[in-house]
């Protein structure tokens, strides 16, 4: 089985056993499931990681530092003050530093351009805030704030392991001819259970936020994650379009954007805002294909511009690896460390946000000639601008370095496919071992070049400011 069967089967499967229709307590609970189901089969075919879904344990939520620090706008307590604005926007909160603030790479740029009246919110990243960040009245927001702790109130039923497995598990044990281990029924049970437990009280926590706003329209990202499948559900029962702004590139095999059929997920956004008419045309959305704009890219085109003029003086050629979290990325890293002329070249290896307490344990025989970046102190263009190789299996960063005039190398390992337009358009090298890729580092001095233009549309502030103007037009 590859990348692409996996997400395909997937759909299938929802579809044939009308999965969107189960539930539990009455709560329709496979569209929170879904992502969980997803990654965990990931790893079991092709060992790709999500370490924040495999450590969470019971009550993880009561446990974690943040759920007991307050961290909630006072505003928001506050029942006589106002702060009505046409637009709601949820920051994308994992954020890198620049210069002396923590920018988001998916919505600070936006955010700071919104035509329209605004109020901002960002809700915690792994336990806190980043801060300062460059956006003006930002608010801050746990909407998993007190749930869980007050149990004299409130009685939650969780679904049990066992039932889990009957109603769920064993179509996708049946079906794909596998088993789940113990460890892997227990992330799956634990991570469905906040939302069949938590549902309401995280519904409730952000109608404050609406209530207080009271927007026209709301922009969010990573719709698939279960906070914000929640978010859009309640969106919907008071009829205010939500948008999606997408936080990477995406296409026919990554299941959180594809489905079988239209309107299988009543959960889904109403707008998705994407990079490139090429990327529209690619994904089996779910919602009609006009409701999916083509805005481009705010911060790739900003960073670009900032980077290219200012360019960092080495005595080294950089090979920048990046990460998507596959433990296979060692094998081609401590390779190329042991064959490579390491006075003419330096090898970098840019991890995912998600590896930084974890790296250690995954590639843990890591040649010591690897520069591991396990930090958020310079933003994945920082890296991509002051490198003349960039190398990785699956991520966006391999389209975001087509800003930049760099050599572009696809590893073809489970999930290549996800970046066949890189090279499909001439835009990257696709290499099948460790000596491909040696030999095209020496030997491809000619490089590669790339049309960006049809990889992230241009003018991408003023496609977001038309484009929600257009929104609130056809909603009004």
């Amino acid at each position: 089985m590859n990348y692409d069967q996996l997400c395909s089967k997937i759909c299938e499967i929802e579809d044939k056993y009308d999965l969107f229709q189960l539930t539990f307590n009455h709560v329709a609970y496979w569209k929170y499931a879904r992502y969980y189901v997803y990654r965990v089969l990931l790893h079991k075919f092709f060992g790709i990681h999500t370490p924040w879904l495999e450590n969470k344990k019971e009550n993880y939520f009561i446990k974690h530092p943040h759920f007991s620090k307050k961290f909630t706008d006072p505003v928001f307590q506050n029942e006589s003050s106002s702060i009505s604005n046409d637009v709601l926007m949820f920051t994308f909160n994992r954020r890198s530093r620049q210069g002396e603030t923590y920018v988001s790479s998916v919505t600070d740029e936006i955010s700071l351009h919104l035509e329209l009246s605004n109020c901002v919110v960002e809700v915690p990243y792994n336990g806190g805030y980043y801060q300062p960040v460059p956006i003006k009245n930002i608010k801050y927001f746990d909407p998993w704030e007190d749930i869980g702790i007050d149990k004299d109130q409130k009685t939650y039923t969780p679904i049990s392991r066992g039932l889990l497995r009957r109603q769920l598990l064993q179509i996708f044990e049946k079906e794909f001819e596998i088993s789940f281990s113990p460890e892997e029924k227990n992330i799956l049970n634990t991570n469905i259970n906040y939302f069949i437990m938590y549902r309401q009280d995280l519904m409730e926590n952000y109608h404050k936020v609406i209530q207080k706003v009271n927007p026209k329209l709301v922009l969010l990202t990573t719709s698939y994650i279960g906070e914000w499948v929640v978010l859009i559900e309640l969106l919907k029962e008071l009829k205010i379009p939500s948008i999606e702004i997408l936080h990477g590139y995406v296409d026919d095999n990554y299941l959180p954007y594809n489905y079988k059929k239209l309107g299988m997920n009543d959960a889904q956004p109403d707008y998705i805002f994407v990079y490139s008419k090429l990327q529209k045309d690619q994904v089996n959305w779910g919602i009609p294909k006009d409701r999916i704009r083509v805005t481009g890219y705010p911060e790739g085109e900003k960073r670009s511009l900032e980077l290219l003029g200012n360019p960092l003086k080495r005595s080294k050629k950089r090979i920048t690896f990046i990460s998507n979290m596959a433990q296979v990325m060692e094998k081609y890293l401590n390779a190329l460390a042991e064959n490579i002329n390491l006075e003419e070249f330096e090898i970098l290896f840019k991890l995912h946000p998600n590896e930084y307490d974890c790296w250690k344990e995954i590639y843990n025989n890591l040649s010591r000639h690897v520069q591991v970046i396990d930090h958020n102190e310079n933003d994945i263009h920082y890296y991509l601008a002051n490198s003349d190789i960039v190398v990785g299996i699956n991520s966006t960063a391999l389209f975001e370095a087509t800003f930049y005039p760099v050599d572009i190398y696809i590893l073809q390992e489970d999930s290549y496919q996800n970046m066949k337009l890189l090279f499909q358009s001439g835009a990257a090298t696709l290499v099948s071992d460790s000596p491909a890729l040696f030999s095209g580092i020496y030997e491809n001095s000619a490089g590669k070049t790339s049309n960006n233009d049809i990889i992230f549309r241009k003018n991408s502030i003023e496609n977001v400011n038309s484009e929600i103007k257009s929104i609130l037009g056809e909603r009004d």
